[in-house]
């Protein structure tokens, strides 16, 4: 069997690329190694800490595989592979994830092999199709695969110091903590976003979430978990209260990002579970009609409200993600979005400036959004990405056409100045982290 090196790309577009465990490329390492026991299975590492210097040279391997959830890290992942590819003619390079689900042709001209959809059996396809000397360019498969038929990643592909640190849970003492996921997909379909695919929830069952919190304890001294899903408080109690006992039971603090659409009942039980904080995205907060034209669940700023006096009620910190430059917003945003944080006091605020995300619904329909021009330059795609510094860029890799359905368009100046705006108020309050 081969040698099979998964790569995580920099992540230079974090102020701490560290601070996040690669999730994807240690679950699809720990796939690798189960379903191919004969294969020497690792993981490279091309992030870089501070005082660290520059990562070594990659080593040469039969095979490369690279998860490519972010636009951002295309670029970079296409020419470590052409920089592999002159070093090593004989590799082979495997490519999957959100970018090469909505970029497939462009994938496909690079990679070896390109993985739509969720991959595991694609994955193990695809290997035996290389030993038969009949590997395809494209692997897409119509059968879904739950998410629950997979174990959980295991973190020894990595140093320890890169799976657990105190900066998830900075503002709760630092315990130990580390990134997880215990779902994947997603249902709703917001028109700016890209990581509802698959499309609907899939969950770990309850044994398996308390099952790798046992893990993470165990093996790391975890003590706090950092839900990476897309929204950790599910919707319905059917699914949503077994799931949350079973996150209760492991015996950790956790925090996450969720809808704002959960009854008070899961609201409560998460509460019990040990949630300290909830990140909701309600991105506008200045009228309905943006949340509307973005096709938020939750289409009401006064239902957002309510919510965030719900969480309050259970003593759930609340952290509000907004993002100036969305289509419908006007030049009273600023002044609306103080008035409305003044009145829910939320604990924590970021904001980030808008990208039309490639593959989203309003990068495959510009016009329709008023948008007349979008940056061809995939590494400014780095999605809702903006780190606080008045140093750093704030995204909006596009611009408006002066005319949009919904008035005059905003020009970039305007929407920047705002974000700076907005960004002071924040830190001046310490709402920022």
């Amino acid at each position: 069997m081969p040698s099979v090196c998964v790569i995580v790309p920099s992540w230079a577009y974090w102020m701490d690329p560290l601070k996040l465990q690669p999730l994807w490329e240690l679950y699809y390492a720990t796939f690798l190694q189960d379903r191919l026991p004969r294969a020497e299975v690792e993981i490279f590492d091309l992030r870089v800490g501070a005082g660290e210097g520059r990562s070594p040279e990659i080593p040469e391997r039969d095979v490369y595989f690279y998860w490519v959830m972010k636009s951002a890290d295309s670029r970079e992942v296409y020419d470590v592979v052409r920089r592999l590819r002159e070093a090593y003619p004989k590799s082979l390079h495997f490519g999957g994830g959100n970018h090469v689900d909505r970029c497939t042709g462009e994938a496909a001209a690079v990679f070896d092999a390109t993985f739509v959809g969720t991959a595991e059996e694609l994955l193990v396809r695809a290997f035996a199709d290389l030993d038969a000397g009949r590997l395809e360019r494209v692997y897409r498969s119509a059968e879904r695969f739950p998410f629950s038929d997979y174990g959980h990643a295991r973190r020894e592909f990595l140093p320890a110091a890169r799976i657990v640190n105190d900066q998830h849970f900075s503002q709760y003492g630092g315990v130990p903590g580390t990134g997880v996921y215990f779902s994947r997909g997603c249902s709703f379909g917001c028109r700016f976003c890209v990581y509802n695919n698959p499309s609907k929830f899939e969950y770990r069952t309850p044994e398996q979430i308390t099952a790798e919190i046992d893990y993470l304890k165990r093996t790391y001294g975890v003590e706090g978990v950092n839900l990476r899903d897309e929204v950790c408080v599910p919707v319905s109690p059917k699914t949503g209260m077994p799931y949350l006992e079973a996150i209760g039971k492991g015996g950790v603090v956790w925090r996450g990002q969720t809808v704002t659409i959960a009854s008070e009942e899961l609201v409560r039980q998460a509460a019990q579970s040990g949630c300290r904080e909830l990140a909701l995205g309600l991105e506008n907060v200045e009228s309905d009609d943006v949340l509307r034209i973005i096709n938020k669940p939750s289409k009401s700023v006064a239902a957002n409200r309510r919510f965030i006096e719900l969480l309050k009620k259970y003593g759930i910190r609340v952290k509000v993600c907004l993002i100036f430059g969305l289509p419908g917003e006007t030049g009273a945003v600023v002044d609306r979005t103080i008035r409305f944080l003044e009145e829910v006091e939320p604990d924590y605020v970021a904001v980030s400036g808008f990208d039309p995300v490639p593959g989203s619904p309003i990068y495959e329909n510009p016009e329709a959004y008023g948008i007349e021009w979008i940056d061809d330059d995939l590494s400014k795609h780095a999605h809702l990405v903006y780190r606080f510094g008045d140093d750093e860029d704030v995204g909006l890799p596009f611009a408006y056409a002066e005319q949009t359905p919904w008035g005059p368009g905003r020009r970039r100046h305007e929407i920047v100045a705002d974000i700076r705006t907005i960004q002071g108020y924040l830190r001046g309050r310490g709402m920022c982290y």
